[in-house]
């Protein structure tokens, strides 16, 4: 194989690790179902798009350094305060993360790479200094978005207190503004619903309690969304104006409740008993007060 097109394969490998990179800060806070270090970048990116007054090429600036501001956490992870690193020490691992990952590019797409990762840690130009507050913005919007999913309102309230004054530039700090206005006046404002299929795909992979079916081998999963497929052509055959998404559901959710039971009778490691009254929201402060000693613990080694 060509070796540039090796190192364009390892590359991209670390972007799809980029996926599976969680953010820290939500871990430590003991939030449910945390993003990915690309799902803040892709945002981020989305963002450079909407920006109003901004010429379109200031805007693709920032497009280019929101997808690469957090490329190097594929290699190092997304350090924080509470990991114990000296701000100098994660520019350090950082920056030789990022020098790994371009040399791996062709010489010219390397270099613009590190160039627009320096410009974004240096902060120095126009669309740096935007791009930053979209950083932040995006987290906030996430936070808002967290209290929404969890139904605990403001129970992130110092991710605002810590965050919300260092946003600088006009067009984000009108865009914060609405959020804080939606966000503090307590507005019934709704998330976006899933679709039907990604729906039918959650009750394929998760139980009723939103955890992924680990105990469910990977064939099994597979033959699982086979019959469903199946079950799905055999009721269009049928009746092709049938909706069959409710069916499905029930189906996928009646298959769940056997192959669980099936794996609980044939899991011979010694289940942990938990107490059947304790609810979601106590398991929530719990897991909270867990990462609040984990960051006592890491600030103090």
């Amino acid at each position: 194989m060509n070796h540039d097109l090796d190192g364009l394969l390892e590359f991209l490998l670390y972007v799809g690790q980029a996926k599976r990179t969680f953010r820290t800060g939500w871990v430590l806070r003991g939030v449910e179902k945390v993003e990915s270090v690309a799902d803040h970048m892709y945002r981020m990116a989305v963002m450079s798009l909407l920006l109003p007054t901004v010429s379109e090429e200031s805007k693709v600036r920032c497009m280019k350094l929101a997808l690469v501001h957090d490329l190097s956490e594929s290699v190092v992870g997304d350090l924080t305060e509470f990991d114990g690193v000296p701000k100098t020490e994660k520019r350090r691992r950082e920056t030789e993360a990022m020098l790994y990952l371009t040399s791996l590019l062709p010489a010219d797409v390397g270099r613009e790479i590190f160039s627009l990762f320096n410009e974004y840690a240096d902060q120095k130009t126009n669309e740096a200094l935007l791009v930053k507050d979209l950083d932040i913005f995006d987290m906030l919007l996430q936070a808002y978005e967290y209290e929404k999913l969890q139904d605990e309102p403001l129970f992130l309230q110092d991710f605002f207190n810590n965050s919300a004054h260092n946003v600088k530039t006009e067009n984000v700090q009108h865009w914060l503004g609405q959020l804080m206005d939606c966000r503090n006046s307590g507005k019934q404002f709704q998330l976006p619903s899933d679709s039907n299929l990604n729906t039918i795909l959650k009750h394929i992979l998760y139980d009723e309690q939103g955890y992924f079916l680990y105990n469910l081998p990977g064939n099994d999963l597979r033959s699982k969304a086979d019959r469903i497929a199946d079950q799905r052509k055999q009721q269009q055959k049928e009746n092709s104006s049938v909706d069959t998404t409710e069916l499905l559901s029930n189906l996928v959710k009646g298959m769940q409740a056997h192959e669980i039971n099936c794996a609980s009778t044939n899991d011979t490691t010694t289940a942990t008993t938990t107490d059947s009254t304790t609810t979601t929201s106590q398991q929530r402060r719990n897991s909270r007060r867990n990462s609040d000693e984990r960051k006592k613990f890491i600030h103090h080694r």
